[in-house]
């Protein structure tokens, strides 16, 4: 194997004071599995101290000293069970972030080929968006990704889509994506390309394509927010042809979180299956988690269903004041505003479309 030294290396200048690190991370009996699932080679006794070396030292990398049984690989599986802690947890510690990112530099400076990829791209996007990169940095990690790729590794082909996509370079990055999974297409960052595949093609859209791919994120994923949001997908998918299969689809979202999934299973409960009292506690999940404005309709509809105006009339009431304040605002912050046109847009289709049970509730029908 071709051995590629990075030149990319930065280091900090601040110290911090810091937990200790068996304080923020999960406990030993989830560690071991996270270890058996990514094929580690050390156990948890070893990695502990491994990992302890480096976060003690994370504002003084040089001090920084492995213990003789450690290979560049064995830093990166360390460095991936820690982005699955991340990612199936949805917590961000800020020194669990810098620990992986240490362990990135420790194994690109041992010669390892993923950590190196990662450092290479890293720079490249940062000068692409502007960042402060020596014209001398710049050109040795597109020197590295250009060797990297006449090694056929498959990092260089996912991360290459990755950057594509970002600078709107879609059928680059489906070409790119493919070229990975031609080369590792059974692991679970296979099943984040498959992932990004199965959107790439539900935007285009090749829904036979979408759902091949979004299955295959799903079959071989662990529970994290690509298979999720693959999950997700199904279920818009499968909706007109089994609306069973998108129930079961948008519960599993919905179970980890996903915000959408919430409306999509109450108006699949209120519409398809006529199930009011369960398109309720959806709906009611949409508005506590993520103030879906979606999701405060859908309370309304199934109010309305029951036949309780009351409950009806004080949805109601609050619609009437959320579009109050949202035409009251003035200065809405740019991240903001696509948001507020949506509900916008929402609320004015209520109104219009909910004339008649409105205009009963305004007239005092509510016994």
């Amino acid at each position: 194997m071709l051995r590629i030294i990075p030149t990319l290396r930065t280091y900090s200048t601040t110290t911090t004071t810091a937990p200790p690190l068996l304080s923020i991370l999960p406990s030993k009996r989830t560690l071991n599995k996270l270890l058996f699932d990514n094929d580690s080679r050390l156990s948890y006794k070893k990695m502990i101290p491994v990992l302890t070396s480096i976060y003690d030292n994370l504002d003084t990398p040089t001090s920084i000293l492995l213990p003789s049984y450690v290979k560049s690989f064995d830093l990166m599986t360390f460095k991936n069970v820690l982005t699955t802690i991340r990612s199936t947890t949805g917590t961000i510690h800020p020194r669990l972030i810098m620990l992986e990112a240490e362990l990135v530099e420790q194994a690109g400076e041992l010669g390892d080929n993923d950590a190196i990829t990662i450092l290479a791209f890293e720079t490249i996007e940062k000068k692409l968006n502007g960042g402060d990169v020596s014209k001398e940095d710049f050109t040795s990690a597109n020197s590295l990704v250009k060797q990297l790729t006449d090694l056929n590794h498959p990092l260089v082909f996912k991360m290459g889509g990755d950057l594509a996509f970002k600078q709107n370079i879609p059928d680059k990055a489906c070409e790119y994506w493919l070229r990975f999974i031609e080369l590792e297409s059974d692991t679970i960052m296979a099943s984040h390309v498959y992932c990004n595949l199965g959107l790439y093609y539900f935007n285009k859209p090749d829904l036979t394509q979408a759902k091949y791919y979004f299955e295959k994120s799903v079959k071989f994923g662990d529970v994290d927010n690509f298979t999720i949001k693959a999950h997700y997908y199904l279920g818009q998918l499968y909706v007109d042809i089994d609306p069973r299969v998108s129930k079961y689809h948008w519960e599993i979202a919905a179970s980890r979180g996903l915000k959408d999934a919430f409306q999509s299973l109450g108006f699949l409960e209120l519409n398809m299956f006529e199930n009011y009292d369960k398109s309720l506690e959806w709906f009611r999940l949409g508005v506590e988690v993520a103030n879906d404005v979606a999701c405060l309709i859908g309370q309304f509809d199934c109010y309305w269903k029951l036949d309780n105006r009351v409950k009806a009339f004080d949805i109601l009431t609050k619609l009437g004041e959320l579009q109050k304040k949202i035409k009251s605002m003035k200065n809405v912050p740019e991240e903001l505003k696509s948001s507020m046109l949506m509900n916008q847009s929402l609320l004015a289709t209520f109104f219009n479309t909910r004339s008649k049970e409105i205009g009963e509730l305004n007239k005092g029908n509510i016994i």
